[in-house]
């Protein structure tokens, strides 16, 4: 048989946007079984309706290799969500309220946002997950993706015109809202494993049934409280904290309470 070669990705951030978006659009269907996997396949090797070529090479692979032999090649996508790197297709749409300037998202892994963004991203994440309401993706969107000042850096974050904001990504398509909503997903995933003792693995119990309510806060709000008025000082300066600097610092309590 002669060797056929097949371009994949080998990591989330490989991806096209047009994968990505086709990517979310499929993981939040009800589409499971060998549609599924067969569908992940064609969307990895990112095959457009013109390009015969691709079909028949794929075709020729499926006849010839065991499926489980091939989807080992990209188990990854099935692991968990990798994703670090936010979409700039979203900037495309331009925002009527700041004078068609364009937006910026935060950086790689979120590196550049403060614990005060990070807490309304979870929270607004979470009620995604709760009620599958559009609107919490525009309110996700609003505090991720901001425009930038005279210096290109994205402006402070203000919770209080995050509804004014999140107004103007209601036009933003249900598939971009989802790449971002996957993108923070990711990013979590990482700063989760960076603090283990922040983010302690749930243990399942025997009192715990599948499809248990979820919290209704992530409740970071609470801990920017308690932290106030310490080391990164007042409420208002603790809030504007970077959140790795926060995590850190939580981390590090955290281990000086259970070494007590």
């Amino acid at each position: 048989m002669k060797i056929i070669n097949l371009n994949i990705p080998k990591e989330w951030n490989d991806l096209s946007e047009l994968q990505l978006r086709q990517l979310a659009l499929l993981f939040n269907s009800e589409k499971r079984g060998l549609f599924f996997d067969y569908r992940v396949l064609f969307i990895l090797m990112d095959i457009r309706p013109w390009q015969f070529w691709k079909y028949r090479k794929l075709y020729k692979v499926i006849r010839n290799v065991k499926f489980s032999d091939l989807k080992e090649h990209y188990e990854w996508v099935y692991n968990e969500v990798g994703l670090t790197k936010f979409p700039y297709s979203i900037i495309n749409y331009q925002l009527p309220i700041i004078n068609t300037k364009k937006i910026l998202p935060p950086a790689d892994r979120l590196t550049n946002i403060t614990i005060d963004e990070f807490a309304h991203c979870d929270d607004l994440f979470l009620g995604w997950h709760k009620t599958k309401d559009k609107e919490y993706l525009q309110y996700l969107c609003a505090v991720l993706y901001r425009k930038t000042d005279k210096q290109g850096k994205r402006i402070t974050f203000d919770k209080h015109d995050l509804a004014r904001r999140a107004n103007a990504f209601k036009n933003v398509s249900l598939k971009k809202l989802l790449v971002v909503a996957m993108a923070y997903q990711g990013c979590k995933t990482y700063i989760t494993k960076q603090y283990p003792r922040v983010f302690p693995k749930a243990h399942p119990t025997p009192t715990k049934e599948r499809g248990q309510k979820l919290p209704n806060s992530s409740g970071f709000g609470k801990l920017i409280l308690q932290l106030a008025g310490g080391k990164f000082g007042t409420y208002e300066e603790t809030k504007r904290t970077n959140v790795y600097t926060f995590l850190s610092e939580l981390s590090e309590q955290l281990s000086m309470n259970n070494k007590q």
